[in-house]
């Protein structure tokens, strides 16, 4: 008896420090998004010539607040349906991936690091397509069920 109320226990306060990460997280992206906005109207619209540099700034922006928004659906999920969805992790990782190739970009290193980072991304792509063809068979389940 006094093992399921320690589990019961330690599972509210679990479920409260995600609920609060959560909160604190889409905080995050209410103002990081007003920021995204601020500074699209200044480098698109304010400014004629935007520079390679300026646009590819934005693009990195906007890929790590959608892998915020990401990690914050994941976080959801796991707390709503008490399961952590496999797949959307994978898709954030593919972002995250995306998000590094895009700043090698823009501080110019080298091929090999370019091609490796390509390289995952191509591994995490058929990840997440394996895994969802197993999901569609019913062969894989997300994982603390």
């Amino acid at each position: 008896m006094e093992d399921n109320a320690g589990y019961k226990a330690m599972r509210l306060i679990i479920d409260s420090l995600e609920l609060l990460l959560a909160v604190i997280l889409a905080l995050t992206i209410v103002l990081s998004s007003i920021k995204l906005f601020e500074e699209m109207y200044v480098v698109l619209i304010e400014n004629p010539n935007p520079t390679k540099n300026d646009v590819l700034t934005l693009l990195d922006m906007i890929l790590l607040l959608i892998l915020a928004i990401d990690i914050l659906r994941t976080l959801l999920t796991a707390v709503v349906r008490r399961k952590f969805p496999i797949r959307i992790v994978i898709e954030a990782a593919m972002l995250a991936v995306l998000r590094e190739i895009i700043s090698v970009e823009i501080r110019h290193l080298d091929w090999l690091m370019l091609l490796s980072l390509g390289i995952v991304f191509l591994i995490l792509s058929f990840m997440w397509i394996i895994i969802g063809r197993m999901e569609e068979k019913g062969s894989v389940k997300e994982a603390l069920e």
